[in-house]
């Protein structure tokens, strides 16, 4: 049996790299394209809006005020103040990641009258002041008038379901600010002495952050940096001292929630 013969296959538009697109194929692309970008644009939108608030935290870096009032070391540095006749408290942390206790105690600093420099950071009344890098960021000052001594009240034993928050981006510093996505930079900035807090939420939603502490009142680092960002429970006691609650709590009765 004899077959017919075979003919090469042909094609009125065959491509060649350094012509002309063909028409069919340009329309294709163009259409293509267009149609991707608006799909993409689209999915960029819906997971934005999707994505958590970043918070009304603030810093203003180029702002720089000075603070007169009584400095502490402990547990974390801050600057007790007289504002309108009523003490008011601000932490004290750096313009890196660092608190600023570390400093405190290179000039053998650990309480005293001073008036401190830097750039403010604030959200929702709480605040932080990023000490400036000069060397003359603090200067003590005996004329200061010293706020009344803290007044301390022990308001109970409390079980808190939260997360542990690193108080300078959380504050203003950076955006996200808490959850899983933030937990690398949280964690390293609590390692390097910026003070925890316990970020929760009342019975109307509204968010509230407590001083992290051992329950001596001490200062709480390496117990608490594996749960840094993450959905815990807790139990320990809430002390008022002034104007800033602290919850005092037990490292060992931590526990992640699901």
């Amino acid at each position: 049996m004899t077959r017919p013969p075979l003919h090469p296959r042909r094609s009125k538009d065959p491509f060649v790299g350094y012509a002309k697109t063909p028409t069919v194929d340009r329309r294709f692309l163009l259409g293509f394209g267009a149609v991707t970008i608006g799909l993409t644009s689209a999915m960029a939108w819906v997971i934005a809006k999707k994505q958590p608030p970043g918070g009304r935290g603030a810093w203003d870096m180029g702002a720089q005020v000075s603070l007169s009032g009584f400095v502490a070391a402990a547990p974390y540095a801050h600057i007790r103040l007289l504002e309108n006749g009523r003490v008011r408290t601000v932490l004290l942390g750096c313009e890196t990641k660092c608190g600023a206790r570390e400093r405190l105690d290179e000039i053998a600093f650990s309480t005293g009258s001073a008036q401190v420099r830097g750039s403010m950071l604030e959200r929702d009344g709480y605040r932080m002041l990023a000490t400036a890098s000069s060397a003359d960021w603090i200067t003590p000052d005996a004329g200061i008038i010293e706020p009344p001594a803290p007044q301390e009240e022990d308001l109970g034993e409390a079980r808190l379901a939260g997360e542990i928050l690193d108080t300078k981006c959380w504050f203003g510093a950076m955006r996200p600010n808490e959850g899983l996505s933030h937990k690398a930079c949280a964690t390293l900035c609590i390692a390097s002495g910026v003070p925890p807090y316990f970020g929760v939420r009342d019975r109307q939603g509204r968010e509230r952050a407590l001083m992290i502490t051992d329950p001596e009142g001490r200062a709480l680092i390496q117990p608490i940096l594996e749960y840094v960002a993450e959905p815990i429970e807790a139990v320990g006691r809430i002390v008022r001292i002034d104007d800033l609650f602290q919850f005092r709590m037990d490292p060992g009765s931590i526990q992640r929630l699901a």
